[in-house]
């Protein structure tokens, strides 16, 4: 028997165990047999919150103490590094990746079909297990900050490390929402995890690496094509951005003014020179309001996860 067959077999007579039980909804054990065998397993717990922490650790052990010296703030030394390396790239990777099998890997080892079986319909299945993704990121997003914090608290004594951590968690929560509603609902769509794999990563790369690469030359075009063409409207960057601006200056009014220049990239503020007064300054856009960008994140995860549900439910999956 081959490694694939053993692990089709293993997970068949999982979910039969689990099944078996008494004093159980079939809801409540299909979330803890996604949440405890699939997703938060010991392995994958210590890799993802390893590189969840590794970089910005790296930056707290390697800062020098005189740069620390006098009024500093957690939230300016970690906070480029926190929103772009940890929450921009790296925990939607995170996500994607524990999401994409979740469906697609049921239906290759058949192991859809015997859970149909029981007292749950598909868009249950689909529900039980978007919950336990939820739980899995918001497990691996407190943890991780939990421990930066811990680390910043041991290096220097940071007025802002409680703003650092929730304006963070609550952010993840957000993207959560998102590539995690993406994901599965195109879980339920291809058979193939690589398949499912492909187009939120797409997602990702393009929204927060390629895009700021043309961008400042979209905001310096004579017209200001990025204006022009209402391509903020398809900017997901910009609207992720928006939204950490809004959570965080709930904390601290000033925070725009720590991060205007890397922000300017994403489309939330714009440099204006006045030539007759010899002055510039940094101008908010809004595109669009924080609120309706919020709503516009979760809309299009709802409405993937959605669509997932209402396909698998007339899937053949004999």
């Amino acid at each position: 028997m081959n490694n694939g067959e053993t692990t089709r077999y293993k997970k068949i007579i999982r979910g039969k165990l689990l099944y078996h039980r008494k004093n159980l909804m079939p809801s409540l054990v299909m979330i803890k047999k996604t949440f405890i065998f699939d997703l938060c397993t010991i392995k994958r717990l210590v890799i993802s919150i390893f590189f969840m922490v590794f970089v910005p650790a790296l930056v707290l052990i390697f800062t020098p103490s005189w740069v620390l010296s006098g009024d500093k703030y957690l939230m300016q030394l970690l906070g480029l590094v926190t929103w772009y390396y940890n929450f921009s790239l790296l925990f939607p990777i995170l996500i994607i990746g524990s999401t994409g099998p979740l469906i697609s890997d049921e239906l290759k080892s058949g192991t859809l079909l015997f859970l149909v079986s029981k007292p749950i319909s598909r868009p249950q299945i689909i529900v039980c297990k978007f919950i336990a993704l939820y739980l899995f990121g918001v497990i691996v997003s407190f943890l991780s900050l939990s421990i930066i914090s811990l680390i910043a608290l041991i290096k220097y004594p940071f007025v802002d490390i409680g703003f650092y951590l929730w304006i963070n968690f609550l952010y993840s929560l957000i993207i959560i929402i998102f590539f995690g509603g993406i994901t599965m609902g195109l879980s339920s769509i291809f058979k193939r995890s690589r398949n499912v794999l492909l187009l939120p990563l797409v997602l990702v790369v393009f929204s927060f690496l390629v895009i700021m690469m043309f961008k400042p030359m979209l905001f310096y075009t004579t017209d200001n094509w990025y204006e022009k063409y209402w391509l903020y409207n398809f900017d997901i960057g910009y609207h992720f951005a928006n939204v950490f601006i809004w959570i965080g200056e709930f904390y601290n009014p000033n925070l725009l003014d720590y991060f205007s220049w890397f922000f300017m990239i994403f489309g939330i503020v714009k440099y204006e020179y006045d030539p007759i007064e010899y002055s510039d300054e940094f101008v908010i856009t809004e595109y669009y309001h924080p609120i309706a960008s919020l709503f516009y994140l979760i809309i299009i995860g709802v409405f993937l996860l959605t669509i997932g549900i209402l396909y698998l439910k007339k899937r053949d999956i004999s």
